[in-house]
């Protein structure tokens, strides 16, 4: 081989390295992320009220924790891509903005707008008002057994079928009511009072995992269900418990008996129901979780 054969041929070798050395940089250029939404999510709700939300999320299916404004983490679970979410407004936050996000992507946002609570004055005995020595140290130390019941929630929602009121009666104090106990105590009424005698059966809004059981000073005799996705429901002032903590229940499976144990002035059903670690009006649970379970046909 002469000398200008060889140069050539160390041109030509050079070139190729030129060449695939350009080619791999190129496959190597960053792609641009994928939004993981089509838009945000934007959404109104009521104080103390609670709505259910389906969109577009690209991730593979889980749970993932979304940031919020209100310091409070929600979860949302990703299925075939699609997010599902139930959003719970804070009764004591109305006309505020709620947003949440995930990886500094904005996910939704939500304007909550207020609701006109009514208002009632109730007259019970004056020692469920003006609490003894015991009885504070017993609230106290009740607060922080409350406070855990809801600190933990499945990953996936429990039930298969939207929820239903635990009672068809009458109503005797509707959710969001302003109180005035014995004209100088002030509360929030969290929850919808259902006329009961004592001993009427009390059947399960729906299927979750029973996480708490036990005599509360306010609330009584008390169950309380984990429906997964930090959504709760709590069954108060019952005269018998007739499921334990661990348990599975379904809908409609009998957890206990109505009663007038705790701070009551009769014999009802005091049905709570907890979303995003806020009580939320459960009747208007019943009718969202309607959209979630239409949606899917």
């Amino acid at each position: 081989m002469n000398f200008k054969n060889v140069i050539a041929l160390f041109l030509l070798v050079s070139c190729s390295q030129i060449k695939m050395n350009t080619s791999t940089e190129k496959e190597k250029a960053p792609v641009k992320p994928q939004p993981l939404i089509d838009e945000v999510v934007n959404l109104k709700l009521l104080n103390g009220k609670v709505t259910y939300s389906k969109f577009t999320f690209r991730k593979p299916d889980g749970t993932y924790v979304l940031n919020c404004s209100d310091k409070r983490n929600r979860n949302l679970l990703v299925r075939d891509g699609f997010g599902q979410i139930y959003i719970g407004a804070n009764y004591f936050a109305p006309n505020t903005n709620l947003n949440c996000s995930f990886e500094g992507q904005k996910i939704f946002n939500v304007n909550i707008g207020e609701f006109k609570y009514p208002f009632e004055t109730l007259n019970v005995a004056k020692g469920k008002v003006d609490y003894s020595p015991a009885a504070i140290k017993r609230i106290i130390k009740e607060k922080e057994i409350k406070k855990k019941i809801y600190l933990n929630s499945a990953d996936e929602f429990l039930f298969e079928k939207p929820f239903i009121k635990p009672l068809n009666s009458f109503v005797t104090s509707h959710y969001g009511k302003r109180r005035i106990f014995n004209n100088k105590k002030k509360s929030q009424h969290l929850g919808n009072d259902l006329r009961a005698r004592t001993g009427v059966k009390i059947p399960a809004a729906n299927r979750g995992k029973v996480v708490y059981v036990g005599n509360l000073f306010f609330s009584g005799n008390v169950v309380v269900i984990d429906h997964g996705m930090d959504i709760f429901t709590m069954y108060g002032h019952l005269s018998k418990i007739l499921t334990t903590k661990g348990s599975i229940v379904n809908q409609g499976d009998i957890i206990g008996l109505a009663g007038a144990t705790g701070r009551v002035s009769g014999p009802h059903l005091h049905w709570g129901v907890k979303v995003n670690g806020t009580w939320v009006d459960g009747f208007n649970l019943v009718e969202v979780s309607k959209e979630q379970f239409n949606s899917a046909k």
